[in-house]
């Protein structure tokens, strides 16, 4: 009879204190007159199996196998020398995986018996968790709530996002415990759609089948806000008026002082005429508008050419002519932009070198007369004054006398 050759390179630890070998290269010769295992029993588990059977206690051990399906040959996966012993597990296996063992004693020589054999399959994995909700909540975030897992060896879920650019699932978040059954997805774009799925895995690392694969889109922008328009004839102030969107919460009001520079946020407004109050003559300023919904989404700034506006800029110079007869002045008043309503007349007599006198007038007709001392030099001021009071900037100015 041939003797058990065992590398020392192959010893690893096993349950029960006994020691695993890979098979022999020369397989060893069983002898059928040695005393055999009666009783070879599997029991399963999910990543184990526990191996029972019943002892030879005048024997010197046993030899345990596992057959090798993707290389269809027997390993030798334990030595056991002690022959009362009589429970072997082993472990690290697949759920869901059948496996075949045998068992045969061995003497004093380690020369083996006939083996008996036993076939069995691990536990299937842990169910797979069921999802009971996923929603968006508000502006780039999803909520998803599943059930507790039944499995009180449960340990955590493993929540995977879908990556779309790189065509895999990844770990995104772990939660612990078993009741912890809520997660929230923040920092997503608006209008996505993302996939989910969640893993139940155990204390001893068993990986549950993934749930239903969770297709759920965060909420949309609102749509572009249209037809923008900007007053230009206003005093003071700029109003701007635009198309309501639907839903939305609000608008958002950008500014800039150029057409292609950068837009800051302005101000907000729930109605969709908005009064921009600028106490400025001849101010220009544009304007981008967007909407945003009761979720807090923000539609895109529009591609368009922003709104300009602007206040009224003041009054143009009248243009003056005069008609003087004898003691008196006549001015005839024309406005070149077409809105004065009046005009206001400063009149500044020089009595003497010391001494003069200011006086205001109005005219509320494109001509006015006035008295005047001969012996005394005049200048007068003439400023156009339209519908909302604004005053020219510059007057026309007209001397008369010495």
């Amino acid at each position: 009879m041939k003797k058990l050759i065992i590398s020392a390179a192959t010893l690893i630890f096993i349950t029960g204190c006994a020691t695993n070998f890979i098979t022999p290269k020369q397989p060893l010769k069983s002898n059928p007159n040695l005393p055999t295992v009666k009783t070879f029993k599997a029991y399963p588990d999910r990543n184990a199996i526990a191996l029972y059977w019943s002892t030879v206690p005048n024997m010197s051990g046993y030899y345990i196998q596992k057959y090798d399906f993707k290389h269809k040959r027997w390993i030798q996966i334990a030595t056991i020398h002690n022959p009362y012993k009589s429970i072997y597990v082993d472990t690290h296996l697949k759920p869901a995986h059948i496996y075949q063992y045998k068992i045969a004693t061995f003497d004093k020589k380690g020369t083996p018996s006939l083996s008996k054999e036993v076939t069995i399959s691990t536990l299937p994995r842990l169910a797979p968790v069921v999802v009971l909700e996923a929603k968006p909540i508000v502006k780039g975030s999803i909520k998803i709530i599943f059930r507790p897992h039944p499995n009180e060896r449960v340990d955590k879920y493993i929540i995977q996002r879908y990556n779309d650019q790189k065509a895999k699932w990844e770990d995104i978040a772990t939660l612990k415990p078993r009741l912890n059954v809520e997660y929230i997805d923040t920092g997503l774009k608006d209008g996505k759609i993302y996939k989910y799925r969640i893993f139940a895995k155990s204390f001893d690392d068993i990986k549950s089948l993934p749930s239903k694969t969770i297709v759920v889109s965060t909420f949309p922008k609102p749509p572009v806000v249209l037809n923008i328009h900007a007053t230009t004839d206003l005093p003071k102030k700029i109003v701007i008026t635009f198309s309501p969107v639907k839903n939305a919460a609000y608008y958002k009001i950008y500014i800039s002082n150029s057409p292609n520079g950068d837009f800051e946020f302005y101000k907000t407004t729930k109605s969709t005429t908005f009064v921009d109050y600028i106490g400025k003559d001849g101010f220009i300023r544009y304007y981008k508008v967007t909407a945003v919904s009761p979720h807090k989404t923000e539609s895109l700034l529009s591609d368009t050419p922003a709104v300009m506006g602007e206040t009224l800029p003041k009054p143009a110079t009248p243009l003056v002519s005069t008609n003087k007869m004898g003691n008196e002045i006549e001015f005839i008043f024309t406005s070149p932009d077409n809105r004065a309503v009046k005009y206001l007349i400063i009149r500044k007599e020089k009595i003497s070198f010391f001494k003069s006198i200011k006086k205001k007038f109005i005219a509320n007709s494109n001509r006015f007369t006035d008295t005047i001392n001969p012996k005394h030099s005049y200048e007068y001021k003439i400023y156009e004054v339209d519908k909302y009071g604004l005053i020219s900037k510059k007057p026309a100015v007209i001397e008369v006398g010495e």
